[in-house]
């Protein structure tokens, strides 16, 4: 297929906010017939703060299948087993992304812990989290809307994501993906200790397929670990709603 170049997206802040439910989902109350007021307040507020300083934007370039392997490897401390190495072979098509909502939000949450409104921090700090999956699932819309007319013309293709420092892909891989990368372009930084900054940005490798390759039990030795269980959750988004 025509190969898909580097694409830099300025994406709106309507269509990266999350939702109530999904900010409440991700503090592990989104089971509850009712949430206190003063909750929903902080809520409300959290999220109004989000739609003033959110400034999102991302990157992705196509990688090729066979190129991904020098990717992947990092420093060659991924655990020995992982979903990531069967999944993409059988994909129909690759690219590394990287997305980020910019510094101003992130520095309103570290402010308000450090300046007597740390309930509310903490509630923006959830939204923020919350937007980084959504920023995630949209930069994978973004590749598969590029993906040529007949590649996709009678194709029920699924976009999924999956990034350094979860699922057996150890979080020192963002050296080698921002040296392949350079999200630097849309402000994007690494740390020594490959935390990216602006915090709650987001980066990794958006794979394209038939929606049984994304398909897999979380029965790793590292799954035993895992509080967060993302995979199992973005599974569930992709089987339901599809891209």
């Amino acid at each position: 297929m025509e190969r898909i170049m580097r694409r830099v997206f300025q994406l709106s802040v309507e269509e990266v906010t999350p939702t109530a439910q999904e900010v409440l989902e991700s503090q592990n109350m989104g089971g509850r017939r009712t949430v206190p007021p003063r909750i929903m307040a902080l809520l409300d507020s959290a999220l109004d703060l989000f739609r003033q300083l959110a400034t999102p934007r991302g990157i992705l370039e196509e990688i090729a299948i066979e190129d991904f392997p020098a990717v992947y490897e990092g420093d060659g401390v991924n655990s020995p087993e992982g979903p990531v190495p069967i999944i993409v072979p059988k994909a129909e098509a690759l690219a590394l992304f990287a997305a980020t909502m910019g510094d101003a939000l992130i520095n309103k949450s570290s402010e308000l812990f450090t300046t007597g409104g740390p309930a509310l921090g903490f509630m923006l700090d959830a939204v923020n989290s919350a937007a980084a999956e959504r920023l995630g699932a949209r930069m994978g819309q973004k590749f598969l809307q590029l993906l040529p007319e007949e590649k996709r013309k009678g194709r029920n293709f699924k976009v999924q994501y999956y990034c350094p420092g979860h699922c057996g892909w150890h979080i020192s891989g963002q050296t080698k993906l921002f040296e392949a990368l350079h999200p630097e372009e849309i402000g994007i930084g690494l740390k020594p200790s490959w935390a990216m900054q602006p915090l709650k940005s987001i980066s990794g490798i958006l794979v394209v397929g038939d929606i049984a390759i994304h398909r897999f039990l979380p029965n790793f030795s590292f799954c035993k670990q895992c509080k967060e269980k993302k995979c199992v959750q973005r599974l569930k988004i992709l089987e339901e709603i599809g891209n």
